[in-house]
């Protein structure tokens, strides 16, 4: 299924969770582990560079700018050689990648190119801002065409995934994804139904299952009455879902502006890993 796994590493405390969900899924499926480290060109082209070079007469402004590209460099050298270190522990194989550019851009472009791509909630700045999505993870989510994995800022095994679904073409998708992959983890699965009309959500549930009857897959299928951009994110957190797979979008589609509103709210809720299929 997944054979080639991304991890977007930028020096952050969250790199070892990250590496240890790439380690912990590669095990299983068997994968190549990828690690990115991004040299962001921001910070070398920006103006505020160009302001603080020129501040510092003693130093000129070309010598400051190779100077930084130089601690860049060395950076991104130091992250990578602690994820070949955890690949070579686990004898996972593994590349890894140092590219320069805009960092949630160079991700995207990355992310197409694998078949799974793990980044986390928030990096350097969690500290700061520990409820929120943080920008890098919210824009590749939003423009990336692959698979994402967003975690948490705690790795555990995952044991209990579910997914949200509507039975649009997008959860249909992930539906067959979620169920593949927990074949070749050895997970079980709970297919989740939020909506206003019980005698619809049973059919569309029994239309889910003889999809699925045919897969070695112990799958449990609910409904939960309610609004689904509440209600997925708290059946999840009460019954101590650690992942969520949703697709991009539901049936709103455009209307609700690339990602569907459910799967951007539960992607804020921080409270267990989301997988965004696509």
């Amino acid at each position: 299924m997944y054979k080639n796994i991304l991890v977007s590493l930028d020096g952050s405390p969250m790199d070892t969770q990250i590496i240890e969900m790439g380690i912990s899924m590669a095990t299983q499926l068997k994968a190549k582990l990828h690690g990115l480290s991004v040299q962001d060109e921001t910070m070398l082209e920006g103006p505020l560079m160009y302001d603080i070079s020129g501040a510092l007469a003693f130093i000129p402004q070309l010598n400051f700018l190779q100077e930084t590209r130089k601690v860049l460099e060395e950076k991104a050298k130091n992250i990578l050689s602690g994820f070949e270190n955890s690949c070579q522990a686990k004898n996972i194989p593994f590349q890894s990648i140092t590219q320069r550019g805009t960092v949630y851009k160079t991700i995207c472009d990355q992310a197409e190119l694998h078949d799974l791509s793990i980044i986390g909630r928030r990096g350097l700045n969690y500290q700061f801002d520990q409820e929120l999505l943080g920008s890098t993870a919210d824009r590749v989510v939003r423009h990336t065409q692959a698979p994402v994995l967003v975690m948490t800022h705690e790795f555990s095994p995952i044991k209990n995934p579910m997914i949200a679904y509507d039975d649009s073409h997008p959860a249909k998708k992930a539906l067959k994804t979620a169920v593949g992959l927990c074949e070749e983890m050895k997970w079980p699965l709970t297919v989740l139904h939020v909506g206003s009309d019980a005698a619809h959500a049973q059919e569309i549930l029994k239309n889910a299952q003889t999809s699925l009857d045919h897969h070695p897959v112990l799958i449990k299928y609910e409904y939960e009455a309610g609004h689904p951009h509440e209600k997925v994110a708290q059946y999840a957190k009460t019954h101590h879902h650690d992942l969520v797979i949703m697709g991009a979008r539901g049936h709103r589609g455009l209307l609700d502006f690339i990602l569907g509103s459910t799967t951007q709210y539960t992607l804020w809720s921080g409270a267990f890993h989301v997988l965004v299929d696509r």
